[in-house]
């Protein structure tokens, strides 16, 4: 399945709208996004990834940047990620550095 994503902005929130295999030759589109949002005043970050099948160590890599770019204290959210994308953010240890969620609701407020 091709990558496809999205940005979009809420106040302190940007989210991006994940679906797909995000492998080595999505990367310059996710990374764009990713630079795209570290730009601006954030308090949090959310990957919506429900329809995310994968996301290569480059991906991972893209977040951490995101992480390092970003003010102290900015959350890091993966909502709907499947185990497979878990997966890859655990092994690619950056695990700790995120919050995985299941639910819309708790990213309000």
């Amino acid at each position: 399945m091709n990558f496809e994503a999205f940005l979009g902005f809420n106040d302190t929130t940007a989210t991006l709208y994940l679906s797909g295999v995000l492998d080595d030759s999505a990367l310059p589109v996710f990374r764009s996004l990713i630079d795209q949002a570290v730009q601006r005043p954030l308090r949090r970050l959310v990957l919506r990834a429900h329809g995310l099948e994968s996301i290569t160590p480059g991906g991972v890599r893209c977040l951490a940047f995101a992480q390092q770019h970003t003010a102290p204290g900015v959350e890091i959210i993966i909502d709907g990620a499947s185990e497979a994308v878990r997966d890859a953010v655990r092994l690619g240890g950056f695990a700790r550095a995120v919050t995985f969620v299941e639910q819309p609701e708790a990213l309000v407020g």
